[in-house]
């Protein structure tokens, strides 16, 4: 960096290509956005501080155009389309939260209870469903301190030995059967 801080100091048209080749004659390593860091850092090109870049300007535009339509702009809950009211699944979504049954809804809105379903599934208004398949030994069990760990180590120890007598038997038998 302060190679290409000095360089741009002497020649402040230098180009990236120009001082690349430079560093790799010196055995440095330049990278495009350390050059674009260095013509900032002299002000040889304009940034904006972190946070107020075009990115923050596009935003606080987008919330002074909502604010002064009075909100019209369809709320986005992160990725995928924006929610519609007027659509079915809208309506639905608005009649799950009032509690009636799925087939009413279905009937109401003139869809499938299916789609009802789906819809109730994929908006956060369904009920969280238990937890899947068991874990065989619960998490953290037998760690009750040192003994817990030694204990551990002690079990590990006597499922190697055993599988160590195991291993023996069947080196016999093949031993046995290969004579």
């Amino acid at each position: 960096m302060e190679f290409l801080v000095d360089s741009l100091k002497k020649n402040r048209k230098a180009t990236y290509a120009d001082l690349k080749a430079k560093a790799d004659g010196k055995k440095l390593a330049v990278y495009p956005i350390m050059f674009g860091r260095a013509q900032a850092l002299l002000g040889i090109v304009k940034s904006a501080k972190r946070g107020q870049g075009k990115m923050a300007k596009a935003t606080a535009a987008k919330a002074r155009a909502a604010k002064t339509t009075g909100g019209a702009a369809p709320a986005r809950r992160g990725r995928g389309r924006p929610t519609n009211a007027a659509s079915k699944s809208g309506q639905v979504r608005a009649l799950l939260g009032t509690g009636m049954s799925p087939a009413d809804i279905a009937k109401k809105v003139g869809c499938t209870t299916g789609l009802v379903y789906n819809i109730k599934s994929t908006s956060g208004q369904a009920a969280k469903r238990g937890p899947g398949r068991p874990r065989k030994v619960a998490a953290g069990a037998g760690l009750d301190g040192i003994e817990g760990i030694v204990a551990m180590v002690q079990s590990g120890e006597r499922e190697r030995g055993k599988m160590r007598m195991a291993l023996e038997r069947i080196q016999g038998i093949l031993a046995d059967a290969l004579s």
